[in-house]
């Protein structure tokens, strides 16, 4: 090929050689969308000047050079390299690297962390089905499978992880047959995966089914496992022996019927528990909140709300996620709604207590929020109070073997007809108004609240009226009370009988939406549009909910205990060391959208990236295929999921060890380590070799080492094993080998 720029759009034919540098001007396509295309990956070179491979391999580069990334060539080495039809304008990313693809996945968004201790972008499976197209993940360790709910096909999709890098669908399991029109929830432990799904309607009773790995439905429960109205969230016990829905028991409106709200209108919310330890799984055992009805002063009082009109207590509590104590004695249910927790007595079956969180108060320095939507990222303290409100739920040890909860709280605001007072039961009315709107101007404190923040979002309800009184639409209020706190929280239960305040312990204040405007001020408190399948402005999010903090896990790795949050808005996750649960520390923070893309026209391939986190998983090490601890996020507009490693500081151990003497040498080959550690590339390896005459040892770059063997050490049984070196030390020795020398 001839030296010639190289035209915006335009693909390239590379014969199978390398290419020098100098055969094309790049400088002319720094800022084009050329693709590059080999067997098995694309190259997006939008962004010539550094290059993350998601195989983790960096000898293979292009036009590096940033020695940081361990190569620093000056000529295009992937090759052999094919020619394909005109490919459509690839899709900048939000990162500072250049993108390397397999074929089978979406344009990616490399992670801003490619060393060091922290979040680690590995790979992306695509579920090709846009919004709603992954939601909730599970895994199994033995099969190394993901299985994700795809709410826009309501099937779970069955996905091959051993190669995080490279994720491939197995198969779908399709429910329709069992009358199933909405699959919510997901979970799997020791190869069983349980399925919650809704029937008929979202106020029916739903089922549970079970299936293997392979997605066939366990043999005797075919037909599903029946539980409580809409169970949104399914999870296992620690030791394996239960399964437990938390049924939401959302309402389709609060229309009255003869001046009543009928359960079939308001069906309870509940709690479901199946035990799994036969080979069939029981009859569910469901629990309502009956023996509450009278106590929802009592709930209100100790910062809980109980406030749908007309509604029972036990209609009223809406369970929506699920943590068990890592004993699995107690099980601990989010509330949403009703910012509250309730415990759950496992030894009983019984529901113990239900505990109000309170409320946060952004008039405290550190506990602010930006509640204005003027284009400037301003985190300041306001006269508002947060309801905590949390969606998802984990649970985390103390040094003294305590045991706490870790809550994301997301806030939630009701949107039913007859919910202020209407009668049509086509006219949706929802609780979450701008303060301007609602506000007692009469009273002084409330409107400066209005003249600083007037278009915060904030609820008329409970606590901001009292429960005896009606809300209607003209309902006025003199407290501002928001939804979600912007942050996650540490509490300690107390399990114990009745109706309580959980103990908060900790709380990340105003750390998260400060972080975001830091590290993410493109996509400051702003999410993306459903409709037209781009980013809204930023700050449309600001006088609602902010970032809002959705997902929450917990792990174990390396001797240490990790956080990992999501941020449903604001599209990013990020990573808290907890070794010490009573003070979590910052680490990291990752976002993988992409702005420039699109949620609709783009979402076979997902070009706006991962958008929106939902479910999120942790893998410890033990589990994981690459040996490191993986985070897993399924995301739920762009319908991808998502992998990140929390790599080891020191590389992992070289496998698939071989020796063999010939004469006065021995051979050794290896494989490198699934895991680099937090240098991201390695120094060398280094080959041990001990043995009753003497010892040996030896240097090299590469995964061949031949080491000599002078004469008086030959004839002796050698013992080796290989260490790699990295920048920051050696890693995990791998494992030992035999060869007697010749």
């Amino acid at each position: 090929m001839s030296s010639r720029d190289i035209e915006k759009d335009e693909v390239l034919f590379t014969p199978e050689k390398l290419v020098p540098s100098s055969e094309h001007n790049l400088s002319s396509v720094r800022h084009s969308h050329e693709v590059w295309v080999n067997e098995k990956f694309l190259v997006d070179v939008l962004l010539l000047t550094t290059i993350f491979s998601t195989k983790r391999s960096l000898k293979n580069c292009l036009v590096v050079n940033d020695p940081s990334l361990g190569c620093n060539h000056s000529y295009l080495d992937f090759v052999p390299m094919k020619r394909i039809s005109r490919f459509p304008k690839a899709v900048a990313a939000i990162s500072l690297v250049a993108l390397v693809l397999p074929l089978t996945m979406s344009h990616t968004a490399s992670a801003g962390t490619t060393t060091g201790m922290g979040l680690h972008y590995l790979g992306r499976w695509v579920s090709g089905s846009g919004i709603g197209g992954a939601e909730i993940s599970a895994f199994d360790p033995a099969s190394q499978r993901i299985f994700v709910t795809n709410g826009a096909t309501n099937q779970i999709d069955i996905i091959n992880i051993s190669d995080p890098t490279f994720p491939q669908k197995v198969r779908s399991i399709d429910l329709a047959s069992k009358g199933v029109i909405g699959i919510q929830s997901v979970a799997a432990k020791d190869g069983l995966v349980a399925i919650a799904t809704s029937l008929v309607s979202t106020q029916s009773n739903g089922k549970i089914f079970f299936a293997d790995t392979n997605g066939k439905l366990l043999e005797g429960a075919e037909d599903g496992i029946e539980v409580g109205a809409l169970p949104d969230h399914v999870s296992f016990s620690p030791d394996g022996r239960y399964v437990m829905s938390a049924n939401e028991g959302e309402p389709s409106s609060y229309c009255l019927t003869d001046g009543k709200l009928p359960t079939t209108t308001d069906p309870y919310g509940s709690i479901s528990v199946i035990d799994v330890s036969g080979s069939v799984p029981s009859a569910a055992t469901t629990l309502n909140f009956e023996a509450y009805n009278d106590r929802a002063g009592a709930i209100t009082f100790q910062g809980g709300r109980v406030f749908g009109p007309k509604a029972t207590t036990a209609q009223d509590l809406e369970p929506e996620y699920i943590t068990f104590s890592p004993d699995s004695k107690y099980a601990y249910v989010t509330l949403q709604e009703n910012n509250s927790i309730a415990t759950i007595d496992m030894a009983t079956k019984a529901i113990l207590e239900v505990s109000g969180l309170g409320f946060k108060n952004h008039s405290v320095a550190g506990k602010g929020l930006d509640a204005i939507a003027d284009g400037v990222a301003k985190v300041e303290t306001q006269n508002v109070q947060g309801m905590y409100q949390p969606d998802a739920i984990a649970t985390l040890k103390g040094a003294d073997g305590t045991t706490y909860v870790v809550t994301a709280n997301e806030g939630d605001a009701r949107s039913y007809a007859c919910l202020l007072g209407g009668t049509s039961d086509t006219t949706l009315e929802s609780e979450d108004l701008k303060i301007s709107s609602i506000y007692d101007s009469t009273d002084t404190t409330i409107t400066a609240v209005k003249t600083a923040v007037g278009s915060l979002v904030v609820t008329p309800f409970a606590p901001a009226t009292a429960r005896a009184i009606a809300v209607t639409s003209s309902t006025k209020v003199k407290t501002a009370y928001s939804f979600g706190s912007r942050s996650f929280s540490v509490w300690r239960p107390a399990n114990v009988e009745g109706v309580d305040t959980m103990d908060q312990v900790w709380d990340s204040g105003d750390l998260l939406e400060t972080l975001m405007a830091k590290l993410n001020p493109n996509g400051y408190n702003s999410d993306w549009n459903t409709t037209s399948g781009g980013p809204n402005a930023l700050e449309s999010r600001s006088a609602k909910k902010g970032p809002e903090v959705e997902g929450v896990a917990v792990g174990s790795a390396y001797g240490s205990q990790w956080i990992v949050v999501g941020m449903e808005r604001d599209g990013g996750i990020a990573l808290f060391n907890a070794d010490d649960a009573l003070k979590p520390v910052f680490v990291d923070y990752i976002n993988t959208s992409v702005r420039e893309g699109n949620l609709i026209a783009g979402k076979t391939t997902a070009t706006a990236g991962d958008v929106s986190p939902e479910g999120i998983m942790f893998v410890s090490p033990e589990d994981s295929p690459t040996g490191s601890a993986l985070v897993v996020v399924s995301y739920e507009l762009s319908g991808t999921v998502g992998i990140y490693e929390i790599p080891n500081k020191f590389p992992s151990a070289p496998r698939s060890v071989k020796a063999t003497a010939t004469g006065g040498k021995i051979a050794l080959s290896f494989k490198a380590p699934k895991s680099l550690g937090w240098a991201a590339s390695g120094s060398g390896y280094k080959a041990s070799c001990t043995s009753p005459k003497g010892n040996l040892s030896k240097t090299e770059t590469s995964t061949e080492i031949s080491i000599a063997v002078p004469a008086s050490k030959r004839r002796a049984t050698f013992k080796c094993t290989i260490t790699a070196i990295s920048p920051v030390g050696s890693g995990a020795k791998s494992a030992v080998v035999s060869v007697k020398s010749k």
